[in-house]
């Protein structure tokens, strides 16, 4: 299945942008620092639901599915700092997954036209990848968001959202010169750009609405105690042979997903209801046949989702759902301990933690 993927999928150089960065008007030359040290803290995102997901099939490299996504407090530290001398871009000896930190920082570096040598440490979050938690994705989106700031944000945040999606990419194993291009819905790039707990990203990587949440909302995460750990080529393989079935769920309800979203969970929201999206979150995942398309990524989701349906159905949380294909599953509630015990009860391993509201936080930096 590899060399079909490979086909299909070709693998990219790291830090060669497959999508260029576009800003209007053009600067004439690259931007200069601002500062020799940038240090920050990016949240994560839980991506509670594709708007069509007929459209995770990938379109001239582009995948215009859209979602709809949580920012919670699971944050990643980004340290980026000027060089004197060195490679272009080097990590440092604990940097957490080296290969993408070097990605983003190089991508960055190419697309803005800089010169200056980097060094780059990331502290992740303490959690497997291949959650459904977006950590490849959020893993770019902060060192390129940090390297950003050290050249005083060149690229608007919503130009950086984009960019970032269409240049997506994902490890592969025993190769850290090239990456996957792996789907990219833009919402963990959002979820430090863009302030705001709840969000939709429109279909073309356009963060649309934003939302906040209320202070004493908790977000419950249920997730297997062995996780299938995957190679990057294996978990596409695995997603793109179900491929017809996300075509089918996005055909059939893409339509009413987004007539309910627009016109009565958002505006619910705003007015401090989480009802309706809730039980727009619940029908999708539940009902809609997400979780059966997603059943790929863990041999007992199916049986999981039976056993949390009730944490929504006995009104334990106001949002049940799964994060992107799984196999985690979230619950935002104001009764943490009861959502922690039904998914504990289900064989799940359990994290909790907070909604946020305010994209990524800045630390002091040194002026150059």
């Amino acid at each position: 299945m590899s060399a079909s993927i490979d086909s299909d999928f070709p693998p990219f150089p790291l830090g060669a942008p497959r999508s260029p960065l576009t800003l209007d008007p053009r600067p004439s030359n690259p931007p200069q620092p601002v500062a020799d040290h940038v240090r920050l803290d990016y949240p994560s995102r839980i991506n509670a639901m594709a708007l069509d997901s007929s459209k995770i099939v990938p379109s001239q490299g582009a995948y215009l599915a859209g979602e709809l996504l949580f920012a919670c407090d699971l944050m990643r530290r980004v340290e980026v700092e000027i060089v004197g001398d060195g490679p272009t871009v080097q990590t440092t000896a604990d940097c957490d997954h080296p290969v993408l930190a070097r990605h983003a920082a190089l991508l960055m570096r190419a697309a803005l036209g800089t010169r200056e040598r980097l060094r780059v440490r990331v502290s992740a979050p303490d959690l497997p990848a291949h959650l459904g938690l977006g950590s490849s994705s959020g893993q770019i989106a902060a060192v390129a968001a940090a390297v950003n700031e050290l050249y005083g944000r060149p690229v608007p945040a919503r130009r950086l959202v984009k960019f970032l999606a269409l240049n997506h990419g994902e490890e592969i194993d025993h190769d850290d010169g090239h990456l996957l291009p792996v789907q990219c819905l833009g919402g963990s790039a959002a979820a430090g750009l863009i302030p705001g707990a709840v969000q939709v990203i429109a279909g073309a990587h356009v963060p649309l609405l934003q939302a906040a949440l209320p202070e004493d909302m908790r977000i419950v995460l249920g997730m297997p105690h062995d996780p299938v750990i995957w190679d990057a080529r294996d978990s596409l393989a695995a997603e793109a042979r179900h491929f017809d079935a996300f075509t089918t769920t996005g055909r059939t309800y893409g339509p009413e997903i987004a007539y309910r979203l627009l016109h009565d969970a958002w505006p619910a929201l705003l007015d401090g209801d989480l009802g309706p999206l809730g039980s727009l979150l619940f029908d999708y995942r539940f009902r809609m046949g997400s979780l059966a398309n997603c059943a790929f990524s863990h041999p007992e989701l199916l049986a999981t989702g039976e056993k949390v349906e009730h944490i929504f159905t006995e009104h334990l949380a106001e949002v049940l759902t799964l994060s992107s294909v799984g196999p985690t599953f979230a619950a935002l509630t104001r009764t943490p301990e009861r959502c922690e015990q039904a998914f504990a009860d289900a064989g799940l391993r359990t994290v909790r933690c907070r909604s946020w509201n305010s994209g990524y936080t800045l630390h002091g930096q040194e002026e150059q």
